[in-house]
């Protein structure tokens, strides 16, 4: 009962201050600044599949507009991670095992059989493949983040939560906008857009956006930058209106993205003399010549492309909504029905040894014969993705009592991976084949009970259907399977309304995410007769108040929330004396995040606008017994030998190497309290057609371990950085020129942070026991830059 008391205490807080203020007395009274110049825009959002006001919708979600979007020079995912403190991306060797987290659950894989927890929807449309997301954000109009399960409405790949990104719609008049970007450490962007009507019932939006950044990681081997990326993206829309009732709209795609990402510079090594791969020919100092080893290395020396992969993406939607008139019998209601077919590819390239050595001359092969190949050892490989998808949609009219959304949804993907990598090293080439088919009814409604009090509930019934094949080239093996199962979500909750501009809400919901395949190098006789690796499910229960204070002045949003995840579905990544790393998919047993979430903004004068966000999240192992140990674990630190029942004899158990219990410990990459506060002051120049601004955005993060298995050797410290940025705006908003500077204090923090040896290892490959390193990966904005932008309209 403690959140429903937290609650009631912020509720009559909140009603308090929503009181009409006392006029101060006539001599200290000011004159009076406009209402509109003092109240905050009325945003509305989607995120129950209908248009509603953000403050009157009972989920925990945070609206990114435009105009905030284009304040903080947001161009991708990551860029958006900054302003929802809830939100957080784990990064991988390329964009392929990214992984989105919300309140800290999120999936991080290799393998293209395992959905994200994280759902991404473009205007209605999911994405088929988590991967597809990390691309330039062009022409957004709005960026939604549903935090908590949203698998009644947005399905089996939301236990977590939703990205609801929205991009502009068709302008009745002619209208364009261009910008142009760049920086110190050059990155560069132009984009441009137009829109308006071609005939009396036909409408047209056409955006064409450039990107390129070479990245903030120098390779010594060439004197290229890398961890960078580069982009080109074409979107249109085109609507047409036959009659009053109707409107369809179609949406063709096409985005082209080269991405050189993920290269961790090593950090730290032992002090002892190491040599790579222990071979005398290759001690450190050869290895790694020119490198200064230190906590803030932004050095790599390798032969081969690093990582990451280049993709391309291009597809389209036909929406079609019949709105039905006033004289008809369904006045207000509206049917929609909404088709989709994507198809995303990307090579990956990865330097496997990360060094410019040809190591692979000594290395022996059995039995411990030198190869003789001249080169070090490197993999490539493919993604391929395609998705259809169809949506048919009621939605009832909003002046009901009883409100509600109603549908069938229908989903087809198909995916492959090819993956080569050697020579000699971890050598293996395998084909990895997924489809995944899923069949949905879905209902969401409101009831209002009386004036103030309202009933929502909601409910999905799932059918997935779930197969595999998979080749491994270089064993000779063959493996395949089909699966299916049934799957029911729900939600139910109360909200209330104060008074017109403060409402809270109690809900209750469920999510699930379907079963998986572990589809990656290691997959083998013994992982194929394991699958499928169970399903996940969650259960959440949060409460919440939405305000609008001071007459709009001011919107103060803030959330208690408690979730159990069962079968959580995640990767453990494990180092080898060799510098690689190998990834597994486990079924954590159970999982639990809670905490509490705070949005605001203030209109705190007519020319000062405020922002802040919050949250706390402890997301913590309940039970994860057998859990991988981190390197140099001790019995004392709790690696202990891990013990089953075995099978013929249940008095006696089997011993299956070393183990930890995880229970009680925090998830990787989670920061218990993170926070973003912003603003803007404009401040116009009397009869001068223009004038001034300056805003800033600063946020913070507590400490995080990006190891699941706790090791010590991975911990991120706190840190915090603050972007500024000052210019000028034309009166008739034509035109906004800008200078900014990110990073301003250059604090370097890291995305990710591995402890590898990176293959060192004492002379003759003596073993590395009781030896350490560490390696990083660097955010766009760990070190400070500094650039310039303008933004034109007509």
């Amino acid at each position: 009962m403690r959140p429903f008391q937290y609650l009631l205490v912020a509720s009559a807080v909140a009603a308090a201050l929503g009181t009409t203020p006392r006029r101060a007395h006539a001599a200290d009274e000011q004159p009076a600044e406009s209402t509109n110049d003092l109240q905050l825009e009325v945003v509305t959002v989607t995120a129950t599949k209908r248009a509603e006001k953000l403050q009157d919708v009972p989920v925990a979600v945070t609206a990114l507009t435009a105009d905030t979007l284009e304040r903080n020079n947001v161009r991708e995912l990551g860029d958006v991670v900054k302003l929802s403190p809830s939100l957080v991306i784990t990064y991988g060797s390329q964009p392929g095992n990214f992984a989105i987290s919300m309140r800290g659950i999120g999936t991080f894989s290799n393998g293209i059989a395992v959905e994200s927890d994280v759902a991404v929807v473009i205007d209605d449309v999911p994405l088929g493949f988590q991967a597809a997301a990390f691309k330039d954000l062009v022409d957004v109009d709005r960026v939604e983040v549903l935090r908590g399960p949203q698998s009644t409405l947005f399905g089996k790949s939301a236990i977590a939560g939703v990205l609801n990104i929205t991009t502009a719609a068709p302008t009745a008049e002619f209208t364009g906008k261009a910008s142009g970007y760049y920086t110190n450490d050059s990155e560069k962007r132009v984009g441009s857009t137009i829109s308006g009507p071609l005939t009396d019932t036909l409408r047209y939006r056409l955006t064409v956006d450039y990107s390129d950044y070479d990245g903030n990681v120098t390779n010594i081997f060439n004197g290229q930058k890398v961890n960078g990326s580069s982009g080109l993206t074409v979107s249109g829309k085109l609507q047409w209106q036959p009659i009053d009732e109707l409107t369809v709209t179609l949406s063709p795609r096409f985005n082209r993205n080269q991405s050189t990402c993920c290269s961790s510079p090593i950090t730290s090594l032992p002090p002892n003399q190491l040599y790579y791969q222990g071979e005398p020919a290759f001690p450190e100092s050869v290895a790694l010549k020119g490198i200064p080893v230190g906590p803030s290395n932004h050095y790599i020396d390798m032969d081969y492309r690093n990582g990451g992969g280049d993709s391309r993406e291009y597809g389209g939607t036909v929406r079609a909504d019949y709105n039905f008139a006033n004289d008809s019998l369904m006045k207000g209601y509206t049917v929609s029905s909404i088709s989709s077919d994507d198809h995303w590819r990307m090579l990956d390239y990865q330097d496997q040894d990360g060094l410019a050595v040809p190591f692979l001359l000594y290395y022996p092969i059995p039995p411990k014969t030198p190869s003789g190949i001249d080169s070090g050892a490197y993999q490539y490989g493919f993604f391929h993705a395609n998705s259809v998808t169809q949506e048919f949609r009621i939605t009832s009219p909003n002046d009901s009592r009883f409100r509600y959304v109603a549908g069938l949804w229908y989903a087809e993907n198909n995916l492959n991976r090819y993956l080569w990598k050697g020579p000699v090293l971890n050598a293996v080439a395998y084909m990895a084949v997924s489809g995944n088919v899923n069949y949905a009814a879905y209902f969401n409604a409101n009831f209002d009970i009386t004036d103030k009090l309202g009933l929502v509930g909601g409910y999905r019934r799932n059918l997935q259907k779930i197969d595999y094949s998979f080749v491994n080239y270089s064993a000779n093996l063959n493996f395949g399977k089909h699966d299916q199962e049934w799957s029911n979500t729900g939600k139910v909750g109360l909200q209330y309304k104060w008074t017109p501009d403060i409402m809270t809400y109690a809900t209750m919901s469920t999510g699930y995410k379907g079963q998986a395949y572990d589809l990656v190098s290691t997959f083998n006789a013994k992982e194929a007769a394991l699958m499928p690796v169970p399903h996940e499910t969650a259960h959440s229960y949060e409460v919440g108040i939405k305000s609008s204070l001071f007459d709009r002045r001011m919107y103060l949003n803030f959330d208690l929330f408690t979730t159990n995840y069962h079968g959580f579905q995640t990767s453990i990544t494990s180092g080898l004396p060799d510098g690689t790393f190998l990834t597994y998919l486990q079924s954590v047993g159970q999982l639990r995040t809670r905490g509490a979430e705070m949005d605001m903004a203030l209109k705190a004068t007519s020319h000062l606008t405020l922002n802040a966000s919050y949250a706390y999240t402890r997301a913590t192992v309940v039970q994860f017994a057998g859990a991988p140990c981190f390197n140099g674990q001790t019995a004392a630190q709790g690696c202990v030998p891990v013990t089953t029942p075995n099978p013929a004899d249940p008095t006696q158990t089997l011993t299956g190497g070393n183990g930890q219990n995880l229970a009680g410990k925090g998830l990787n990459n989670v920061p218990l309290n993170k926070f973003d506060i912003g603003g803007e002051y404009d401040q116009p120049f009397g009869s001068l057609p223009f004038s001034g601004f300056l805003s800033f955005d600063s946020r913070f993060q507590s400490a995080v371990n990006f190891s699941l298995s706790q090791d010590p050797r991975t911990i991120q410290g706190a840190y915090g950085i603050s972007n500024f940025s000052a210019g000028i705006n034309d009166n008739n908003d034509h035109y906004r020129v800008s200078v900014f500077v990110d990073n301003a204090f250059n604090n370097h923090y890291a995305v990710s942070i591995a402890d590898s040896l990176s293959g060192f290892a004492a002379s003759g490959g003596g073993g590395t026991t009781g030896l350490y390193g560490s390696t990083w990966t660097p955010g766009r904005d760990s070190f400070r830059y500094y650039g310039a932008r303008v933004d034109v309209k007509f």
